[in-house]
């Protein structure tokens, strides 16, 4: 069953919890504009940039990707990486195909995250109820949260059931929000729309587990969150953005950074506002410094990413947007136009937010309250 079909099977099953569109038209565009629900979702792109850019609060360590994670993100971090390592290596592309764009077994990457997502919120919601009254978690607990995670993405559970009512419709909506975050089988494309879902996802899973970050809290919640969370992202889809070769949703994505993302390119400068390191915007065409920094830094990774794949073209003529950004003063400069382009180009586009999802967690009828600082 396709992702199109599984959600419009749900959006009918009368489940309340099941995310739903509600942006249809642009008067529909407009009332979301207007809404706490829009609000909030913006609050929380800016509050998880704050985050990365507190000075101290946190350093992120690709050799150490659990730290600062609690325990029902480190188990989603777990589902993350098996996703990455274990399925692009199990459903290999189908040579055959002769199409540009839209390797057929994409088909059946997406049918599984669908068939798989239960398990994966429900073990992440167990790790959070397991161990968060254990304060700062160990790294060996952190390490068996992931790994539960990594169970639960890589085997065919199809047993995780629950009979609370609550818990059931908690996994019902994150687990829709999860596998919207990585593509449409049925158009094989994926964008901005979908990278929106996933910080949905996080939005929501937050409040799901009860975690409420506050001005004494957040960033040392949501830098990990933030960082390490989206590094394990971006290996996922961009092994499936190359693997099935997806076409980019909306003809151009964001219209102007890559082809497929925005919010990391926000996150990674925001992240450089704080960093240790005095590489300033204009350094990402520094080729040493780039290799250098690509792994810890999620900006300098995505801009790598970029000249990896556009090989053969001077960069300001690849990608003009980002190659004007550089020559911006600060990284402070560069976070705040990203985060307007993410709002710009993301929440007030209307081909890109007809396709956005509200439920329970994400109320389309604007009654949201805001979880961020």
């Amino acid at each position: 069953m396709s992702s199109d079909d599984t959600t419009q099977q749900q959006q009918h099953s009368g489940t309340s919890a099941t995310p739903r569109r509600f942006i249809h038209t642009r008067e529909d565009l407009e009332l979301f504009l207007q809404s706490p629900a829009k609000r909030s979702l913006q609050s929380f792109a800016s509050a998880l940039g704050r985050a990365c850019s507190s000075s101290g609060s946190y350093e992120y360590d690709p050799g150490a990707p659990l730290t600062g994670l609690g325990p029902g993100m480190a188990s989603l971090h777990g589902s993350l990486r098996a996703m990455a390592e274990v399925w692009l290596v199990e459903l290999p592309p189908d040579v055959t195909a002769g199409a540009r764009f839209g390797n057929p077994t994409f088909k059946v990457w997406h049918r599984r995250i669908v068939h798989r997502s239960t398990a994966m919120v429900h073990s992440m919601l167990d790790q959070q109820e397991t161990y968060h009254d254990d304060g700062v978690c160990t790294d060996e607990v952190l390490q068996r949260c992931s790994e539960k995670g990594y169970r639960a993405a890589s085997t065919d559970d199809t047993t995780t059931t629950t009979t609370n009512p609550t818990r059931a419709k908690l996994v019902t909506e994150l687990g829709v929000y999860l596998h919207e975050s990585f593509g449409n089988a049925v158009r094989l494309d994926y964008g901005t729309g979908h990278e929106h879902s996933f910080l949905v996802f996080l939005y929501a899973a937050l409040q799901a587990m009860n975690v409420r970050p506050n001005n004494n809290n957040a960033a040392a919640i949501l830098a990990p969150m933030a960082l390490s969370l989206f590094a394990q992202y971006l290996q996922i889809t961009r092994g499936i953005q190359t693997r099935y070769m997806l076409e980019p949703a909306g003809s151009h994505g964001v219209w102007g950074l890559d082809d497929y993302h925005c919010l990391p390119f926000y996150l990674g400068a925001s992240q450089m506002m704080s960093s240790s390191t005095n590489a300033t915007p204009a350094d990402i065409h520094d080729r040493r410094l780039l290799s250098e920094l690509a792994d810890s830094k999620l900006y300098f990774g995505c801009i790598q990413y970029i000249t990896k794949l556009k090989t053969g073209v001077p960069f300001f003529e690849s990608s003009p947007m980002l190659d004007d950004i550089s020559h911006l003063p600060s990284w402070d400069k560069v976070a705040k136009g990203l985060l307007k382009l993410y709002e710009g180009e993301v929440l007030r586009k209307l081909p890109v937010a007809q396709h956005f999802l509200f439920g329970d967690l994400l109320p389309g009828e604007c009654s949201v309250v805001c979880v961020c600082v």
